[in-house]
């Protein structure tokens, strides 16, 4: 049983999109059912969706991670009655669906499933609204960190003309496909079923403290009202009055459907919008109407219910109104009931999951020695004394090498500049010398107090950490106020070449890359002020020309037997992985940033 889980932000347009994918399915013979969830009761969606799949369950009260068990439970049922796919609608407030949703269902093991790539939809309006501002911080944290997770973005309402927001969803995640998807007209949707990450997502950082506030900020109501009238009136204008009389509220989405009479649906997406009106079959005036509402407003709940109220009586007059069911409140703080991060759920046992090892690994093959020699690092210790020197470090003052490895960057620094150096590795092999010490540590972690070093050196191994945002802060934390750090890495300003996927996937530091703005926009969210941002590549070309030389220098030691034992070298697979990463370096797919971030006085 296939199962699909979507996300992405309230009123993006998701049920839409998963009752147009279940008809398709439903089409070629596939028994499919969907799995609604919301917070509260009353679901306009599911309703909706009646129509549209074999089986329709719904999970109300909280979202999939806080209601995780009844999920599962639900898959198991639906199992049994025969469904072929499952389409799985999460809440849109929600995030880290794969530490909570994705990671339980493959690992617990309860339900016999595959997994889908986690979609995640995005209305571009939304994204330029997000941008350009005014939204609340912890509602625009919650909203990028649904795109972060993301392994296929479906970009909404293709139909419509939207605005371009390929560059900001590369930034925020690079490694996702992005499909333009349109509900409507079916755009999109084969497109959807086909599209594959360049890299799956893993588990966020999430700040849940946060998370709880972006969620606590929307007022959420739930309602079933009968309209009734002595004269025939129309629901669909009943509909758009009430809706556009909301227009000037901070609206993430209110939505409504016709329970009598059928075939009506309406939407307000945004604040400022104009109604969305769907109309199915022949619409009469009637006397009598009953609609199901759900809104989703930055409102208090105290204020949102009579605000809701009092639109929908004056949009429905003269008309009678009367609630069935009416319930306004703030969702609960998720408390996720099983949340997998790799095998670890604490920053601090990171670590033990991070490509850090896979990294070390993959450096410590003879093979991979061989032909890089003394120096690992693009731009070797000329670029290495260059990062200090930007560091700007008083005689005396205390540098940080996080990952130091064998010591040798310190080494340098610390010969060529009078500072303390400490250097931190998880396992680390360097020897202690004069001004010079090293600690075993994590970078998730650092076993340093706060305030304590004056700069911080951190070179090609951010991208290898499990957790970079918490790296970042560990760093923003032992900075003295005015110290700086100075962090170079492999840079990914596009999807990997085919050719170098297999070699990327088994623990290089392109394995955890971003795309320039990606590893700015971390540094920033971290509490850093970044001062210098540059591009290194010279350093790569200058990189691959050496492995160049060194592979012919191999090959021809080998051949007249200079070369004690076997080199491990592949000649062939070293020449086309050579070429391929020069021709990804020259296109500037692949490149070497420097980025150097100061604590704020």
């Amino acid at each position: 049983m296939r199962v699909h889980v979507v996300g992405g932000f309230l009123g993006a347009g998701k049920t839409t999109l998963i009752r147009a994918l279940a008809r398709r399915l439903s089409a070629r013979g596939q028994c499919v059912a969907i799995i609604t969830n919301d917070q509260g009761s009353a679901l306009v969606d599911t309703s909706l969706c009646d129509a549209d799949a074999h089986i329709v369950h719904e999970i109300p009260g909280g979202c999939f991670c806080c209601r995780y068990d009844e999920l599962e439970s639900a898959l198991a049922r639906i199992a049994v009655e025969g469904a072929d796919t499952v389409i799985c609608e999460a809440v849109g407030s929600c995030t880290d669906l794969v530490a909570t949703v994705l990671m339980p269902l493959s690992q617990r093991g309860v339900v016999d499933v595959e997994i889908a790539p986690l979609a995640i939809v995005v209305d571009p309006w939304r994204v330029q609204e997000i941008e350009r501002g005014p939204v609340p911080p912890d509602i625009a944290y919650l909203f990028r960190k649904q795109i972060e997770e993301a392994d296929v973005l479906l970009v909404s309402r293709a139909d419509l003309d939207p605005p371009d927001i390929a560059a900001s969803l590369h930034v925020l995640r690079p490694h996702a496909a992005v499909v333009a998807v349109s509900g409507k007209t079916g755009i999109g949707l084969d497109a959807w079923e086909a599209a594959r990450p360049a890299r799956k997502a893993t588990p966020l950082d999430v700040d849940y403290a946060r998370y709880g506030a972006a969620e606590a900020l929307l007022g959420w109501c739930n309602a079933t009202v009968t309209i009734e009238s002595v004269a025939p009136f129309s629901p669909a204008d009943v509909m758009e009055r009430f809706l556009s009389s909301l227009a000037d509220e901070s609206v993430a989405h209110v939505k409504l459907t016709s329970l009598e009479p059928r075939g009506l649906r309406a939407a307000l997406v945004r604040r400022g919008g104009t109604p969305e009106i769907e109309r199915s079959g022949a619409q009469r005036d009637v006397r009598r109407a009953r609609l199901i509402i759900n809104a989703r407003v930055e409102l208090a709940p105290d204020e949102l219910a009579p605000r809701l109220r009092l639109a929908l009586e004056r949009a429905a007059a003269p008309a009678h109104v009367t609630y069935e069911t009416f319930e306004c409140f703030r969702p609960a703080a998720p408390v996720p009931q099983h949340r997998i991060a790799g095998t670890s759920t604490s920053p601090g046992d990171a670590a033990d999951n991070d490509d850090a090892s896979c990294c070390a690994a993959f450096y410590s093959r003879p093979d991979v020695r061989l032909l890089l020699g003394d120096s690992w690092h693009p731009g070797g210790v000329e670029l290495t004394l260059d990062l200090a020197r930007q560091l700007q470090l008083d005689d005396g003052a205390t540098l940080l090498d996080i990952a130091c490895g064998d010591g040798a960057s310190l080494r340098a620094i610390t010969d060529s500049i009078p500072v303390l150096g400490i250097g931190i590795d998880t396992a680390p092999t360097a020897v202690a010398g004069e001004r010079m010490e090293f600690r075993a540590g994590d970078a998730h972690a650092l076993p340093m107090e706060a305030a304590t070093v004056d700069g911080i050196l951190c070179e090609c191994a951010l991208s290898t950490f499990a957790d970079q945002p918490q790296a970042l802060r560990e760093m923003q934390r032992v900075l003295r106020p005015g110290g700086r750090g100075a962090i170079s890495d492999m840079v990914l300003e596009g999807e990997v070449p085919e050719a170098l996927r297999d070699w990327v996937n088994v623990g290089t530091c392109l394995s955890g890359a971003r795309t320039a703005d990606a590893y700015a926009q971390l540094i920033e969210d971290a509490g850093l002020r970044l001062v210098q941002r540059e591009d290194a590549s010279f350093a790569l070309r200058e990189l691959i020309s050496r492995l160049k030389r060194n592979l012919v220098g191999a090959l021809l030691a080998a051949r007249t037997g200079g070369l004690a034992g076997d080199s491990g070298i592949d000649a062939k697979e070293a020449r086309d992985t050579l070429r391929a990463a020069e021709a990804a370096v020259n296109a500037g797919i692949i490149r070497y940033g420097i980025f150097v971030a100061e604590r704020s006085v």
